[in-house]
């Protein structure tokens, strides 16, 4: 059964999982083999990072949604899924993660450009690669973020206030 916990839990991981270290990039006054073997370095890095991720992430992708789907539907009327907001602050700080992450990825494709690397090298494929997957998983926690916040928005009590217009809204907020 999901619980925020598990949202929670899921959002911890998921950045344990993408730390795995990866090399520098090299130093611009190296002998081309050497370059060479470091741009395989990169790229054989990159992509086991890609391989171990992808799979994971989309088991759990998986599972969670179809929980997620199971759980607002058992439900109780004034029952929500995460009332002391760890899940989503979970999932937000896993978003944040990745976000940086692919921020890192790119200094890491522009220091390989700047020291000389060829454009058409499969460690750029790699960086691509991996940089869309943290994409997709930017993507996917804030959906599932925003799920949760709205089973709990739409199942949360109200005061039975109603507003027809944005105007009627927007003088409620300011009494």
């Amino acid at each position: 059964m999901l619980t925020c916990e598990t949202i929670r839990d899921v959002g911890r991981v998921l950045p344990w999982l993408a730390s795995e270290p990866r090399p520098e990039p090299f130093p611009s006054g190296l002998p081309t083999e050497k370059r060479a073997k470091l741009l395989e370095v990169h790229a054989e890095a990159l992509q086991h990072l890609y391989a171990q991720l992808h799979p994971a992430f989309d088991r759990m992708c998986k599972k969670l949604s179809a929980e997620l789907s199971a759980r607002v539907d058992d439900l109780g009327p004034n029952e929500i899924l995460d009332p002391e907001g760890e899940g989503r602050q979970a999932l937000e700080d896993a978003e944040a993660h990745f976000i940086a992450q692919g921020e890192e990825l790119q200094c890491l494709h522009d220091a390989l450009i700047d020291a000389g690397a060829s454009s058409d090298h499969d460690v750029f494929k790699a960086l691509e690669r991996l940089a869309g997957l943290y994409g997709w998983i930017v993507a996917t926690m804030q959906e599932l973020r925003w799920a949760v916040l709205i089973a709990d928005g739409l199942r949360a009590p109200g005061n039975g206030r109603t507003f027809a217009t944005g105007a009627d809204l927007v003088s409620a907020l300011d009494e």
